[in-house]
């Protein structure tokens, strides 16, 4: 079969069923053993019912009648695709509102990608694997040639084909393999602050909190690792207080709260580095469906008491989770921060009534921001 696309325009109804038929008479092996072929990869993911789809959206495209692209279609594609298929095709186009119309274009209809259940999608997996790229495109390239044949019979001009989306949704498919992924950008620091209690002996109460921002709006930051260095006024350092965050999704900034008693001297400095240990795809937002209701704050003794109700969002339940809050005076600036366990689970649109009492009286506390924290892999589970 000739596929110089010149040669494509003006060919008669005879011409045009004689090459359909060649072509959909046609193998497409895409392993040395032969054992794979790309002309039928499933009985329900294959050629003979993926040209028969696009052959009648094409007639749909150029205003064809429906008896007449029926008629053309049993004509050209029946005696090679079969009746069977012919007849199941044409049932489920003269109902496209139907679960079967539905079904079809799913698998067959022109815009595909690459995490699509479509033929296409399905071949260029199997010819990746196959390292037989090439062989895929010339068996595209007959595949669009011949319905651009049907597009273009007896002497028509359209200004559309329907053909030529499939190979539109290659070439993104294509551009998607071939265009280096950008890196992520690393996790920032966007402020911190806290408070220090009072001394006992050679010790005593820090409540601190630290905005941990996740800058990229189409990735999840996973395991994330948080070190906060507390440095003496002469440089020197107390301790480094090395914690971890489940995850932050994308665009947010995680609210980490943590108190600590520390032994030494007072803390002059205070530096945090943020990293995360992967990333991963994902542009909507899933660790924010879990919310505090009826907060309050109040002095008790020497500490400040934040309490009220979590309810869960979620429809599934999550074995642990923390509660990270942060203490803000009324211009928002950061005066400390805790954190608080719920390890006996969190079920599904449950209500958790909680108080915590950080041990540092946090002076001029006016309002309390929090985030909550747990393994977003609890909600993939069954």
């Amino acid at each position: 079969m000739d596929t110089a696309y010149q040669n494509i325009a003006g060919k008669s109804a005879g011409e045009v069923a004689r090459d359909i038929a060649d072509f959909l008479g046609r193998s497409c092996p895409v392993h040395a053993r032969q054992e794979m072929d790309l002309a039928f990869l499933l009985p329900d993911l294959c050629m003979k019912e993926q040209f028969s789809f696009a052959l009648l959206m094409e007639a749909r495209t150029q205003g064809w009648q429906p008896a007449a692209a029926e008629g053309f279609y049993l004509r050209a594609c029946a005696p090679v695709v079969g009746e069977q298929t012919a007849q199941a095709m044409l049932a489920a186009f003269r109902q496209p509102e139907g679960p079967a119309y539905r079904g079809y274009l799913e698998k067959y209809g022109c815009d595909f990608g690459l995490s699509s259940h479509a033929y296409w999608t399905a071949c260029l997996a199997v010819a990746i694997d196959a390292r037989s790229i090439s062989t895929l495109m010339e068996y595209l390239r007959a595949f669009t040639f011949c319905l651009m044949e049907f597009a273009y019979m007896d002497d028509r001009n359209p200004d559309v084909t329907y053909a030529w989306r499939y190979y539109e949704s290659f070439q993104r498919i294509l551009g998607e393999l071939t265009t280096a992924p950008t890196q992520p950008e690393p996790l920032k620091v966007c402020s911190l602050g806290g408070s220090a209690g009072r001394r006992e002996g050679n010790s005593y109460p820090l409540s601190l909190g630290v905005d941990l921002q996740n800058p990229n709006p189409d990735r999840m930051a996973w395991n994330v690792q948080v070190d906060t260095t507390l440095k003496d006024r002469d440089g020197n350092v107390i301790t480094v207080i090395g914690d971890r965050v489940n995850c932050i999704d994308p665009g947010a900034v995680f609210h980490y709260g943590i108190t600590r008693r520390i032994h030494g001297p007072a803390v002059a400095h205070i530096s945090v580095s943020v990293r995360a240990g992967d990333f991963t795809r994902l542009t909507t937002p899933v660790m924010k469906h879990i919310r505090v209701t009826r907060a309050g704050v109040r002095r008790e003794g020497d500490g400040r008491r934040f309490s009220g109700s979590l309810v869960s969002g979620y429809d599934c339940d999550i074995r642990v989770c923390a509660l990270h809050y942060q203490f803000l005076s009324d211009r928002n600036k950061i005066l400390g921060g805790g954190c608080e366990w719920l390890l006996d689970g969190f079920p599904a649109g449950a209500q958790k009534d909680f108080s915590v009492l950080c041990p540092v009286p946090v002076p001029g506390a006016a309002k309390v921001v929090y985030s909550i924290d747990f393994n977003a892999q609890e909600l993939l589970r069954d």
